[in-house]
């Protein structure tokens, strides 16, 4: 048996994602997990469609396991994304290989990156270069250039920065797991094009209002999207402003990456901002991106702080599974370091930290279902039961 396992939020799932699950069994993986962003995403918004939906897609094409990222991790900069996600995986006790699409498509590079990036000398450069008053992730990739010119070319692409995080959670959490990356095919990151049948999931999502999506998703997934309620952060819109407006500084700034005064910025940016674009954009600084400052809004709107952010991992929670998913949870019993939960009532007994985590995830399931059409009652977290997919 070999398990590969992939950090994702497949929102939504598209041909992309089928790619790479295929390509993890072609390298020799006789099961594939997923961990998976539950209702909320790291660009600081709802997740397109519903977890079910999403986890019922990847079961369909190729996943066999599909196990939750919390919304305290999936809302997160990079590090705390990658080192969650990585140490659920982990935590399974039977994950071999993490496998991920980049752009150099080249683990060796990879692991170079993260050489140069914890090397001694690299925090002197570093300073100096914050210090222009630029983005943490251009001063980075100035201060590294300096060390290791192929390393910081590296850096400037989203899907090797994401497997630099992945390679820098497995180093620091000392796993098992070994890093196996593939070359990323068709459209770019967030691109507004596409290439052939595989484009950007930002396009995808785009497209489900006004242009040709359906060969963008594997063919047996079409219907299950036509059939799929779509969540929409504009439904949310003036709740997330009224709790800007009335934001005091002192709370604001426990949320997680808040530093530097920005929540002095964002209440300011609130009072005259009358909607979230306007929001967003006069909060931006060179120092804080556009994507920062979303999270920041959307977790403190969550209730989520940095303290919440800092908690370990405290549960594996099933989201669904097929029969080689079974297998796999039938072995965890003797290998798992991290105790895997399939209902709400099982969380009861695990202590203050899991109940923390998951009673987040319940209110960040009651605010998310206000993001469709039609809304619904509150308590779908606790509803919420593996989706399963026997052959």
């Amino acid at each position: 048996m070999k398990v590969a396992g992939i950090i994702a939020e497949y929102n939504p799932f598209h041909n992309g994602h089928a790619y790479l699950a295929k390509k993890a069994r072609e390298n020799g993986a006789t099961h594939v997990v997923a961990v998976m962003s539950g209702n909320f995403v790291q660009r600081g918004e709802p997740a397109i469609f519903e977890h079910s939906v999403r986890t019922e897609a990847a079961l369909m094409n190729g996943i066999d396991l599909v196990l939750q990222l919390p919304a305290v991790y999936a809302v997160s900069p990079a590090q705390s994304f990658a080192g969650a996600a990585v140490e659920i995986l982990d935590g399974t006790g039977f994950v071999d290989e993490l496998v991920f699409g980049s752009e150099c498509g080249d683990a060796e590079k990879i692991i170079r990156a993260v050489e140069a990036l914890e090397s001694d000398k690299l925090k002197p450069l570093l300073d100096g270069e914050l210090k222009k008053g630029i983005s943490f992730a251009a001063a980075r990739e100035n201060a590294l250039r300096s060390l290791s010119p192929e390393s910081a070319d590296i850096i400037k692409s989203p899907n090797n920065i994401l497997g630099v995080e992945y390679v820098s959670a497995i180093k620091r959490t000392d796993c098992r797991m070994i890093p196996v990356t593939f070359p990323r095919i068709g459209a770019e990151h967030d691109s507004k094009n596409f290439s052939g049948n595989i484009a950007s999931a930002s396009y995808i999502r785009d497209a489900f209002d006004e242009k040709e999506w359906k060969n963008l998703v594997p063919e047996n997934i079409v219907r299950l999207y036509e059939k799929s309620a779509v969540a929409d952060i504009k439904r949310i819109e003036n709740a997330i402003l009224y709790r800007m407006r009335t934001a005091d500084a002192d709370s604001l700034s426990k949320a997680p990456d808040v530093s530097e005064g920005i929540e002095n910025r964002i209440i300011s940016a609130a009072e005259n901002a009358k909607n979230l674009e306007e929001l967003y954009s006069f909060a931006k600084t060179k120092r804080y991106s556009h994507a920062r400052i979303r999270r920041i809004i959307l977790n403190y709107f969550l209730g989520i702080t940095a303290e919440d952010l800092a908690l370990s991992v405290p549960y594996i929670r099933v989201m669904g599974f097929n029969d080689r998913g079974a297998e796999l949870i039938r072995k965890a019993g003797d290998n798992a370091y991290l105790p895997f939960i399939t209902k709400a009532a099982d969380v009861a007994s695990l202590g203050e930290n899991a109940q923390r985590i998951f009673s987040i995830e319940c209110r960040a399931g009651n605010i998310y279902s206000l993001c469709f059409e039609k809304i619904a009652a509150c308590g779908g977290e606790k509803r919420t039961k593996p989706i399963i997919k026997y052959d």
